[in-house]
């Protein structure tokens, strides 16, 4: 388990550096992509992943589950304090996507692009990954201090359809600080990219040779929500991304 120091944002203070090319940008980026290194994932296991998130402020929990086996095929089931399932997603990684619809208590097959509209903020590789598939621009802006003292890249990523983003990198490359803006690339939102108020990136943990983000809190409409996340591999089961 990798542990941060950085447990606040809201003590940032202006930028001390001037705009610089969006190359420096795009290395940070990919420097910290090849850290999460999600590539290396085993392609005869499956990734499982459970979230438990809470909320100082209530005293009910909430669980989303995430299997991942390589190389697209994903499953998401969210679930309340009840175990009644919330939301779902699921694709076999080829032809058939479907997503659970609440209202009506049943799934429904779904087109590529809202599948993954949906799946934009529950995706466990992160809102960085494949950025430049998603047609996003990255530009540098400067460094950042935060409450502990410690200085901080700034990237701001601009993808279409999407709030404009800026994280917040440490000097070891890890990514510590998401915040995000109301400005937009488009007129168009989907509905699914719910926005954030900022998030924090609280510690790390690696499964095999890959590393991804294992506590996590976020701000959202002055609500704070707070993210645990343990990992581990389970045999391949395509069964599961063919099934409701």
């Amino acid at each position: 388990m990798i542990k941060r120091a950085i447990t606040i944002i809201l003590a940032l203070v202006p930028l001390l550096a001037t705009a610089q090319s969006d190359s420096v940008a795009a290395h940070i980026v990919d420097r910290y992509l090849g850290i999460l290194n999600i590539g290396a994932l085993p392609a005869d296991s499956m990734l499982v992943l459970t979230t438990t998130i809470t909320s100082p402020t209530s005293t009910d929990t909430t669980v989303m589950k995430r299997y991942y086996q390589p190389p697209q095929m994903f499953r998401v089931e969210v679930r309340g304090s009840d175990g009644k399932l919330q939301v779902g997603l699921c694709t076999n990684g080829g032809d058939r996507k479907r997503v659970y619809e609440s209202k009506h208590e049943w799934w429904r097959d779904v087109t590529t692009e809202t599948f993954y509209n949906r799946l934009s903020g529950l995706d466990f590789r992160g809102p960085l990954y494949g950025w430049r598939v998603a047609g996003a621009e990255v530009t540098y802006e400067g460094k950042a201090t935060v409450k502990d003292g410690a200085t901080l890249d700034v990237v701001k990523l601009a993808a279409p359809a999407r709030f404009t983003r800026q994280y917040l990198f440490e000097e070891s490359g890890l990514l510590a600080v998401i915040l995000e803006s109301d400005e937009l690339d488009s007129a168009y939102r989907p509905y699914e990219d719910i926005r954030i108020d900022w998030k924090c990136i609280h510690e790390y943990a690696q499964i095999g040779k890959t590393t991804l983000p294992s506590l996590e809190s976020f701000m959202r409409k002055e609500e704070l929500t707070v993210m645990r996340t343990e990992m581990h591999f389970e045999p391949k089961n395509n069964l599961l991304f063919n099934q409701d």
